[in-house]
C-alpha cells in the first residue's frame, strides 16, 4: 500500500519529502509548513536566477562577436540599449510559467501568489523590452537629424506612452484579478475624463506628426517664436515640450503645439545660402530737406562715390532747364534734393563694400512719412551667417551712414534732450 501511495506522488513532491526527511534526520531540524513554503519560494528564484545567469554568460559572447563581425549599427544599438539581456530575462519567466503549475498546483494559495508574481515580472519585462527597442530606434534616426527623426521621436514617445498605459491596466488586472470588460466598461464611461487627463500628450503628439510631415523644424535649427519672443537654437523635440538654447545660453521651454499653432521664423534656409539680410531704416528731419543750390552741388561733387553721378545730373538738368522758362523760383524745372543724392551716396557706398553680396538687391527706398519723420530703408545682403560678424558688418555700415548724412544737411529724427540743447548752442558760440 505504502509503495503504491509512492508511485502515486509526482517527483517533486517525493523530492519535497525526501528533503524534509533529510532535515529532520541528519540535521534533527522538522521544518514547518510556512518555513519550508519559504524555502521552497527561495529556492525557486534562485534557480531562476542562475538560468538567466547562465544564458546570459553563454549567449551574450556570442551575440558580442556577432556585432563586431558584422559591424551592423542595428546590432550594436540593440546591444548598447540591452535589449537583447531584456529579451533573454524573457526565457526564465517563460519557464517559471510552464513549472509553476506542476510544483505549486497541490498548494492553490502558494500558486496563487507565484503566479501573479511571475505574470506581473513578465509584463514588467516584456514592457522594459518595448522601451530598449523604441530607445535604440530613437538613437539610430537622431543620427540623422533630419525632418523625419522628429515624427519618429514623437512616434516613439507616444507608444511608450501607450504601451505604460497598458502595462499598467494589464497589472491592474493581474494584482486584482479584473475582467478585461470591466477595464474596457470602465474606460468607456471615463472617456471624456481621460481625453482630458491626456489631451496634451494627444496634441504633443499630432504637433510633431505635423512638424515631421511639413518639415518646419528639426534639432539644431535656428528659429525665433513670436509667441514670447523666443529666439535660439533648438536642442530637443519631445511630445510635450520643446526645448530651445537661446544665445544668452539659458534653455527656454515651450509646448511643441506653440511650434504649429503660432508664428515660427526657421533661419536655417538663410544660413544654407551662405548671405544674411540687412534691413533697417533710418529716419530723416523732413524739414532738413532742400533743393541742392550750386554750393551744395560742388560740395557733393568732392565725394568720390557720387563724383561721376553729380557731374552727369548737373549735365542732364543743365540742358533739360535750358528748354523751359524757369523764372525765380528754384521749383521750376528739374532739380536734385540732399536726400535724393544722399540716397545715391548710399547705394554707392553698399556697392562698394566687399562682405556685401552684389548678386542679391541692394535697396534704398523712402517709406511714408510720420510723425518721427520719413524713414530711409536700407535692404542688402551680407556675406556672412555668424552673429559676431553680422552685426559687426551692420554696425559699421550704419556708424557711417548716420555720419555722413550729416554732410548732405540731413537731420536724423530723435527725441531732443537738454544736452543736445547745450551742445547746439556751443555750436552757434
Amino acid at each position: 500500500m505504502m509503495k503504491f501511495l509512492l508511485q502515486d506522488k509526482s517527483f517533486y513532491e517525493e523530492f519535497a519529502d525526501g528533503v524534509k526527511i533529510f532535515f529532520h534526520s541528519k540535521l534533527q531540524i522538522n521544518l514547518s509548513e510556512s518555513l519550508f513554503t519559504t524555502l521552497e519560494l527561495i529556492s525557486w528564484v534562485g534557480i531562476l536566477l542562475v538560468i538567466d545567469y547562465i544564458l546570459r554568460a553563454a549567449i551574450f559572447p556570442v551575440l558580442r562577436k556577432g556585432v563586431k563581425i558584422t559591424q551592423s549599427e542595428w546590432g550594436e544599438a540593440l546591444y548598447r540599449h540591452k535589449v537583447f539581456m531584456a529579451a533573454l530575462h524573457l526565457i526564465p519567466l517563460g519557464f517559471a510559467s510552464n513549472m509553476n503549475p506542476i510544483l505549486f498546483l497541490k498548494d492553490p494559495s502558494l500558486f496563487y501568489l507565484v503566479n501573479k508574481a511571475t505574470q506581473l515580472l513578465y509584463i514588467i519585462v516584456f514592457t522594459q523590452l518595448v522601451f530598449r527597442l523604441v530607445n535604440t530606434t530613437l538613437s539610430m534616426y537622431s543620427q540623422e537629424n533630419s525632418y523625419t527623426t522628429v515624427g519618429i521621436r514623437t512616434f516613439g514617445q507616444m507608444l511608450k506612452f501607450i504601451i505604460a498605459f497598458f502595462a499598467l491596466l494589464s497589472g491592474i488586472m493581474v494584482l486584482f484579478t479584473v475582467n478585461t470588460n470591466t477595464i474596457i466598461t470602465v474606460l468607456g464611461a471615463l472617456t471624456a475624463a481621460v481625453l482630458l487627463i491626456f489631451r496634451d500628450a494627444i496634441f504633443g503628439f499630432v504637433s510633431g506628426l505635423q512638424i515631421s510631415y511639413s518639415r518646419i523644424v528639426k534639432i539644431g535649427d535656428w528659429i525665433t517664436i513670436s509667441k514670447g519672443d523666443i529666439e535660439g537654437i533648438v536642442r530637443e523635440i519631445n511630445i510635450n515640450l520643446v526645448k530651445i538654447e537661446k544665445f544668452d545660453k539659458t534653455i527656454a521651454t515651450v509646448p511643441t503645439v506653440d511650434l504649429v499653432s503660432s508664428q515660427v521664423t526657421n533661419h536655417m534656409a538663410m544660413l544654407a545660402t551662405g548671405t544674411r539680410q540687412i534691413k533697417r531704416g533710418i529716419s530723416f528731419n523732413v524739414n532738413s530737406f532742400r533743393f541742392c543750390d550750386e554750393e551744395l552741388l560742388n560740395r557733393f561733387e568732392n565725394i568720390l562715390l557720387i563724383k561721376d553721378y553729380i557731374h552727369q545730373k548737373r549735365i542732364e538738368i543743365g540742358q533739360y532747364n535750358e528748354s523751359i522758362s524757369l523764372g525765380e523760383i528754384d521749383i521750376n524745372g528739374r532739380q536734385l534734393t540732399n536726400i535724393g543724392v544722399f540716397r545715391i551716396y548710399v547705394q554707392h557706398y553698399l556697392a562698394k563694400q566687399k562682405l556685401i553680396s552684389k548678386i542679391d538687391p541692394i535697396i534704398v527706398k523712402q517709406l511714408s512719412v510720420t510723425t518721427q519723420g520719413m524713414p530711409l530703408e536700407i535692404s542688402c545682403f551680407v556675406n556672412v551667417t555668424t552673429n559676431q560678424d553680422y552685426e559687426a558688418i551692420q554696425a559699421d555700415i550704419f556708424d557711417h551712414l548716420l555720419t555722413a548724412c550729416r554732410k548732405f544737411d540731413l537731420e536724423i529724427m530723435q527725441a531732443i534732450t537738454l544736452s543736445d540743447l547745450h551742445y547746439s548752442n556751443s555750436i552757434k558760440s
